[in-house]
């Protein structure tokens, strides 16, 4: 869900990206969501929901007591949400397309409101807040993560490894996006005005498997917006992921991802 412009693929060819996401940072937003309270019969909102992944998990961890609605702008996102869940027989799951600053959904009526890698693409992220904000019933949990991309790391050290981010920060910058955001989240939160707001650091770090693929697939997706921004060229965007592959299947090469910082506060 973005403010203007999505600096990656949406829809059906973000799918596989997609889901090495949810590899790379599942785990962590799981345990996330079950420290915030999220258990069965609850009704929750999963604002800039993507292709659904996390809802679906979500879906599961509510049972048929419980339901899910998924928001986002793209309806391309919400579209291919609606059949994968579909796909997946979840039927207290659906999904609904709407910008995260007017979802339109009913204010007070939500036991839990969660997003994830939302507000870096907002141009105005407090406000986004604010409406999760009011779709909480009194006692509700807003449970909110999302990311740092200046603490990304590799080592050994590689100059492609930290090019590839600076890009990547760049050209969500040309959009409105703010990659830093994570550590600004604690108190975009608190500034709400919610009860016992906590906050928590995950940091995902790899030295195999396809999470390792991922700085290189971002990079990719989003060639098209840094070379017409005049960010780089084609011709060093694929020096860089020809590095980056080669670093991906070395098993003396770790990759730590994006610093994901989690925030939940009770209204």
């Amino acid at each position: 869900m973005a403010p203007e412009k999505y600096v990656l693929a949406t829809g059906d060819t973000a799918i596989e990206r997609l889901k090495v996401v949810e590899a790379t940072h599942g785990p962590d937003t799981q345990a996330f969501l079950k420290r915030a309270g999220l258990r069965e019969g609850l009704h929750v909102a999963d604002i800039g929901c993507g292709v659904g992944i996390v809802s679906q998990w979500i879906a599961l961890q509510v049972g048929s007591s419980g339901s899910v609605i998924g928001v986002d702008a793209s309806a391309k996102q919400t579209q291919t949400a609606t059949q994968l869940a579909q796909k997946a027989g979840l039927t207290n799951l659906r999904f609904h397309t709407a910008s995260a600053y007017a979802t339109g959904l009913p204010y007070g009526t939500f036991d839990m409101v969660f997003c994830r890698f939302l507000l870096m693409h907002l141009a105005h992220p407090q406000r986004a807040l604010r409406e999760m904000a009011a779709l909480l019933k009194p006692g509700g949990v807003l449970a909110v993560e999302d990311g740092d991309f200046t603490a990304v790391f590799c080592w050994p050290p590689s100059p492609a490894y930290e090019r590839c981010f600076e890009l990547y920060r760049a050209a969500g910058a040309q959009q409105g996006a703010d990659f830093t955001i994570g550590r600004k989240l604690f108190s975009l939160v608190r500034d709400l005005g919610l009860h016992s707001v906590q906050v928590n650091l995950a940091q995902p770090i790899f030295a195999e498997g396809a999470q390792k693929l991922l700085p290189g697939w971002t990079i990719e997706e989003a060639t098209e917006n840094l070379v017409a921004a005049g960010l780089a060229t084609r011709e060093e965007i694929n020096d860089i992921c020809q590095q980056l592959r080669r670093m991906a299947n070395d098993e003396s090469v770790v990759f730590g991802m994006a610093r994901m910082m989690q925030v939940w506060g009770t209204k």
